[in-house]
């Protein structure tokens, strides 16, 4: 589901003015992206606009501090695409992070691949080849 068709979901239960508001915070956003370096854009997310002051949140003190570098360069972008800002205000707000997610288990090699490349070990010379296919055996190994 798009942000656009979650607000336009939310809209129809949310009093107008809330509605509204949100409408112009994901008009904003969408030219936020646009109007930022391709290496800030998705990374920066919109808090509010009030007053002139264009309030931003981001991921990492890092991206914070690079966007601050090039407010000047953002609100002439911003200018130009309709949105009067006069100052930018950048916060950190680490809850931007993606969330953790567990590696995935991944299924091991096939009983019939192992018994190959275990033939394939015992019948080379020794050298790096068959040093790494041992070491390839041993981690395959189950319950070890």
């Amino acid at each position: 589901m798009s942000a656009e068709s979650l607000a336009e979901l939310l809209a129809r239960q949310l009093p107008a003015s809330v509605a509204a508001r949100a409408r112009a915070l994901l008009k904003l956003q969408s030219t936020l992206d646009r109007a930022l370096p391709a290496a800030l854009a998705g990374h920066v997310r919109v808090r509010a606009l009030d007053a002139g002051v264009l309030s931003l949140a981001c991921a990492s003190g890092a991206l914070a501090s690079r966007l601050r570098h090039q407010t000047d360069t953002l609100i002439s972008a911003l200018a130009s695409r309709g949105v009067p800002v006069d100052a930018v205000r950048v916060v950190v707000d680490p809850a931007l992070h993606a969330p953790y997610t567990p590696p995935l288990d991944k299924p091991g090699l096939p009983v019939a691949a192992l018994n190959g490349l275990a033939r394939l070990e015992t019948g080379i010379e020794d050298g790096p080849l068959k040093v790494a296919l041992k070491r390839l055996l041993r981690h395959h190994q189950p319950d070890q």
